[in-house]
C-alpha cells in the first residue's frame, strides 16, 4: 500500500472504507488495554483485595481504590469485549475508534476478532504511551516515576527517524497485518520529557508522510495542551488534524479551551461515564461531572467551535463495563444525547459532534 492510496478513506482493522461508512463514532475507546503499571500496592488490611476478582462486594472498594485492583486492570478479555461493544451497537453505534498505544498492550488481532464479531468499525492507533506518572509522596510531595510501559518500549534507544519508520510502518504496512489509522495515543506528562517531545516531533513527521491525524493524551496541567501544539506545530504537523484528549482534567479554564480551539485542534471531552469512579489520589484539576462535562462543551459550541468537538467515554478498565457495574460503551447514546438535547444541544448539532466531526477527523487528508 501506499500513501497515496489512503487519502480521502478511513483505516480500519479490517480494511479500508468510506467516510461515510463511519456512522455514530466513539472517537477515544479501549477494548484491549494493560494498565497494570500503575498498580498500587494497597495497605496490609486490604492486600488480599488487589488480587480479588471484582463482584458486588467489593466493587465499592475497587471504584474507590481503581488502582489496587489487578483484575481491574488487565485487559478485557474477548468475549467481554465483544459483549460491551454490542451494547453499543444495539444503541446505533458504528465504530469504535481503539486509542491503545503499543507500550500498552495494544492487540491487533484480537481487534479484528471483536470487528468481525461484532459487525463494527474498529480503527487501530499507533502511538506510545507517556514516560512519567505523578505520584504522591508524604515527605517529598508530588513526585515523577517512570512507567514500567515506558522502559518496555525502550524509547530511550531509539531516534526520531526510527519512531517515525515504526508510525508509517504501522500504517501503510501493518502490524500482525493489521493496520493504523491514526498516529495515537500519544501520551505526555507534565512537564514533557525529552523523550515525549522525540516521539511527538515523530508523530509530526509519520503525519505529513501519511496524512494522518495525531490524538495526544496532555499532561495533567492547565498549560500542557498548548505546549504541546507548539511543539507538534514547530515540528511540522497539521494542527487542524490533530486532538487533544481529556479536556475535562486536563484544561482548567474556559479561557484556555477556547485558545486551544483557535489553533484548529479538536478538543476532545472522553471521560463520559466517569461518574461513581472515585481518583484515588488528589487531582491537579477538580474532575467535573458528566453534567459538568456537557456544559463546557455548550460554553465552546456557544464560542462557535461546534466542529472542533468530540465526545466519548475513555473506557479503560473493567469498573467501567457494565458486566461490573459502570456505564458501557453505549452510556453517550442510552443517557447523555438525551441530557444534552434537553440542555438546548440541538439535534443538528448532535449528529455534528457523533458523526461529522469524527468522520472529518479520521479520513486521511
Amino acid at each position: 500500500m501506499k500513501s497515496t492510496d489512503l487519502k480521502g478513506k478511513v483505516q480500519t482493522v479490517s480494511g479500508l472504507i468510506e467516510p461515510e461508512a463511519m456512522g455514530i463514532t466513539l472517537p477515544h475507546e479501549h477494548l484491549f488495554i494493560d494498565m497494570s503499571c500503575f498498580f498500587v500496592q494497597p495497605g496490609a488490611a486490604e492486600k488480599e483485595l488487589a488480587l480479588q476478582l471484582i463482584t458486588l462486594d467489593n466493587l465499592s472498594w475497587v471504584r474507590s481504590h481503581r488502582m489496587s485492583n489487578l483484575h481491574n486492570l488487565q485487559p478485557f478479555e474477548e468475549e467481554e469485549a465483544i459483549k460491551e461493544t454490542l451494547l453499543f451497537k444495539k444503541a446505533g453505534g458504528r465504530t469504535i475508534v481503539e486509542q491503545t498505544p503499543i507500550n500498552m498492550g495494544r492487540a491487533p488481532t484480537r481487534l479484528v476478532n471483536v470487528s468481525r464479531a461484532s459487525g463494527l468499525n474498529v480503527i487501530m492507533g499507533t502511538g506510545y504511551y507517556r514516560e512519567t506518572e505523578p505520584y504522591w509522596d508524604a515527605v517529598g510531595g508530588w513526585l515523577m516515576k517512570k512507567l514500567s510501559s515506558y522502559q518496555k518500549a525502550d524509547i530511550d534507544a531509539m531516534d526520531e527517524a526510527e519512531i517515525t519508520e515504526k508510525f508509517v510502518q504501522d500504517i501503510i504496512t501493518g502490524d500482525e497485518g493489521v493496520h493504523a489509522g491514526f498516529i495515537g495515543e500519544i501520551g505526555c506528562s507534565w512537564p514533557l520529557t525529552r523523550n515525549e517531545r522525540k516521539v511527538l516531533r515523530a508523530a509530526a513527521s509519520a503525519q505529513r508522510q501519511t496524512g494522518a491525524l495525531i490524538t495526544v493524551h496532555p499532561g495533567f496541567h492547565n498549560d500542557s495542551p498548548l505546549e504541546i501544539i507548539e511543539v507538534l506545530a514547530d515540528a511540522g504537523a497539521n494542527i487542524a488534524r490533530t486532538v487533544m484528549s481529556h479536556m475535562c482534567i486536563s484544561v482548567d479554564t474556559h479561557r484556555t479551551r477556547c485558545q486551544l480551539a483557535e489553533t484548529g485542534c479538536y478538543l476532545e471531552w472522553d471521560l463520559f461515564g466517569w461518574d461513581g469512579v472515585y481518583p484515588q489520589r488528589a487531582t491537579f484539576i477538580d474532575i467535573p461531572s458528566d453534567q459538568g462535562r456537557i456544559r463546557q462543551i455548550i460554553e465552546l459550541i456557544s464560542e462557535g467551535y461546534l466542529d472542533r468537538v468530540l465526545i466519548s467515554h475513555d473506557i479503560c478498565a473493567r469498573i467501567r463495563l457494565t458486566a461490573f457495574g459502570g456505564s458501557g460503551y453505549a452510556h453517550i447514546l442510552h443517557n447523555i444525547v438525551p441530557i444534552m438535547q434537553q440542555k438546548g444541544i440541538t439535534e443538528e448539532q448532535v449528529h455534528t459532534i457523533l458523526v461529522t466531526n469524527p468522520k472529518r477527523a479520521f479520513t486521511f487528508a
